[in-house]
C-alpha cells in the first residue's frame, strides 16, 4: 500500500499552525530539509496540506497531470469567477477574450504609455526626497494597467480609495488569517472585505460610464461590448447585471470579476518585481554599476522603447533575477481532484496541494549561492534554461496571460527611473508573505539623481 506523505512534528490539536503562521517560508525550508520534497502540513482552517518543493512536481501539477489538480477556492474569495479562478471550457473562454490585449504587438503598442506615465510620476519627485518604494511602485503599475487596458487614465494624486482596495485585497492572505476558520472576522479579513467591496463598487461605475459613452480600444470596451452583443440588455436598456445563465454571455458580474482578477495580478506583480530590484540596486553598486552603464551606452538620455529592449540585456537579467528571489507568487494552490501519486506517496482526492515557489527557487540543488542577488547568472543561459525551478508565472498551457506585458513593463520602467535616479534604500529588508509576497513595510528610499557618464 501507498504510504502518505511524511509530516514535520507539530503541537497537539493546533497541528503545524503556530511555526507556519509565524514564519511561513522558514517553517516550508525547515520541513522540507526534515521530510523531503513532498510533505503533510496540518493547518487549522485548511486541515492537511500537501507541500510539494521540486521542480519534478511542479511538472506533475502544472503540465503532465494537470487534470488531476483544480484551482484551489482562495482565489475565488478573492476574483470570483475571473481567469485565475475558473477551470475548463470557462477558463478556455475567458482565455481566448483575453489573449488579443496580450499578444506581443498589442503589448508593444503600450510600451510608450508606460514609459509616459512612469515619466509623469518621476516629474514629481525630487533629488533627496525620501518615499516608500512600495507605494510609488504601486501606485505606477496601477495607473499603467488602468490606462493601457481600461482606457482610463488615473490622475496621480486621485484615485486613492482604488489604490487602497487593490492593496488590501491581499489582506485575507496573512497567514494568521489563513489557519483560522473562515468565519472568525480578523482584522485583516474586515480589511479584505471593505477592499472587495469598494473595489467592485469602483470597478462597476467604471462599466457603466464605458457601457453609456464612448468605446475604445482598450480590454474593458470589448467586454463591454461582449457583454452587449452576447448577453442582450437587463431590461432597462443596459448591459445585464445577473449572472450569466450557462451561456457565454457576459455579466456585469462576471466583467467586475474579470476586471479585478487583472487589476490585481496586472499591476501587483511588476510592482513586487520594481520594489525588489530598485532595492537590490540600491543596495549592490557593482551590478548598479553595470545597470547604468548600460542605459547610459543604449539609451543616451532618450526614453526607451520596445526596439531598445534587446539590447538592454542587463536590465532584463536584474528583472529575472528579481522574480526568482522574490517570486510574487511565493505559492501556487491547488486541489487534488482524485487520487494522485507523488514520489511514491498517495495524495488523497480533495487535498490542497501547495507549490512552494519561494522554495524551490532559493534551492541550492537548483542555484548556486540561491540567497545572493547575481544577475549575472542568467548571463549565458535563460531562465527557460531552468524548467519547472523557474517559475515566477506559473508554467505549463495556464502560464500567467500577462507574463510578457509584465516583463515588458518591469523593463521599461527600470530603464526609464534608472537613466535619472539612484534609489538608496534606507532599512534593511523583510518579508511578509501573503497571497503575494509582500515587503513588511513600505521599504523606504532616499533619491538621487544622476547624470549619465
Amino acid at each position: 500500500m501507498t504510504s502518505r506523505p511524511p509530516s514535520p512534528s507539530g503541537a497537539p490539536l493546533v497541528g503545524h499552525t503556530v511555526g507556519y503562521a509565524r514564519d511561513q517560508f522558514g517553517f516550508v525550508r525547515r520541513s522540507a530539509l526534515d521530510c523531503g520534497d513532498v510533505f503533510l502540513a496540518d493547518l487549522l482552517g485548511f486541515g492537511e496540506v500537501c507541500y510539494l518543493t521540486h521542480p519534478a512536481g511542479f511538472e506533475r501539477v502544472l503540465s503532465t497531470d494537470r487534470e488531476a489538480f483544480g484551482r484551489s477556492d482562495v482565489f475565488t474569495v478573492a476574483f470570483g469567477e475571473g481567469l485565475l479562478a475558473v477551470e475548463d471550457s470557462r477558463w478556455a473562454t475567458q482565455r481566448s477574450r483575453l489573449e488579443d490585449f496580450f499578444s506581443p504587438g498589442r503589448i508593444r503598442s503600450y510600451a510608450a504609455e508606460m514609459v509616459a506615465l512612469t515619466e509623469r510620476r518621476t516629474d514629481r519627485w525630487t533629488d533627496g526626497e525620501t518615499l516608500s518604494l512600495l507605494g510609488e511602485a504601486t501606485a505606477l503599475t496601477l495607473e499603467i494597467i488602468c490606462s493601457t487596458l481600461f482606457g482610463r487614465r488615473l490622475d496621480p494624486d486621485g484615485g486613492r480609495a482604488l489604490r487602497r482596495a487593490a492593496a488590501d485585497l491581499n489582506a485575507w492572505f496573512t497567514p494568521t488569517s489563513l489557519v483560522l476558520p473562515r468565519s472568525v472576522p480578523t482584522p485583516s479579513r474586515r480589511r479584505f472585505e471593505r477592499a472587495r467591496t469598494t473595489l467592485r463598487a469602483q470597478l462597476r461605475d467604471l462599466i457603466d460610464e464605458r457601457a453609456a459613452g464612448q468605446r475604445g480600444n482598450d480590454l474593458l470596451s470589448a467586454l463591454v461590448a461582449a457583454s452587449d452583443a452576447e448577453g442582450g440588455d437587463d431590461g432597462e436598456g443596459g448591459h445585464p447585471s445577473a449572472e450569466t445563465d450557462g451561456t457565454d454571455a457576459l455579466s456585469e458580474t462576471a466583467i467586475v470579476d474579470q476586471l479585478v482578477t487583472l487589476l490585481f495580478a496586472g499591476h501587483e506583480t511588476t510592482a513586487l518585481a520594481l520594489t525588489y530590484a530598485f532595492y537590490e540596486l540600491g543596495s549592490d553598486r557593482r551590478v548598479r554599476h553595470r545597470f547604468h552603464g548600460e542605459l547610459d551606452e543604449v539609451l543616451g538620455g532618450e526614453c526607451p522603447t520596445p526596439g531598445d529592449v534587446s539590447a538592454l540585456s542587463v536590465t532584463e537579467r536584474i528583472v529575472t533575477e528579481a522574480l526568482r528571489l522574490y517570486p510574487p507568487a511565493h505559492t501556487i494552490p491547488r486541489v487534488a481532484t482524485r487520487d494522485v501519486r507523488i514520489d511514491g506517496y498517495r495524495v488523497p482526492a480533495g487535498t490542497r496541494t501547495h507549490l512552494a515557489v519561494h522554495s524551490v527557487h532559493r534551492d541550492e540543488r537548483f542555484y548556486d549561492d540561491p540567497l545572493a542577488f547575481r544577475p549575472a547568472r542568467w548571463r549565458e543561459a535563460g531562465p527557460e534554461s531552468k524548467g519547472y525551478a523557474y517559475v515566477p508565472f506559473g508554467a505549463g498551457p495556464r502560464t500567467c496571460i500577462g507574463r510578457r506585458f509584465a516583463l515588458l513593463e518591469a523593463i521599461l520602467v527600470l530603464a526609464t527611473i534608472g537613466q535619472d535616479y539612484r534609489l538608496v534604500p534606507q532599512e534593511p529588508l523583510e518579508l511578509d508573505p501573503r497571497m503575494s509576497t509582500q515587503p513588511a513595510g513600505d521599504v523606504p528610499i532616499t533619491l538621487r539623481e544622476r547624470r549619465p557618464s
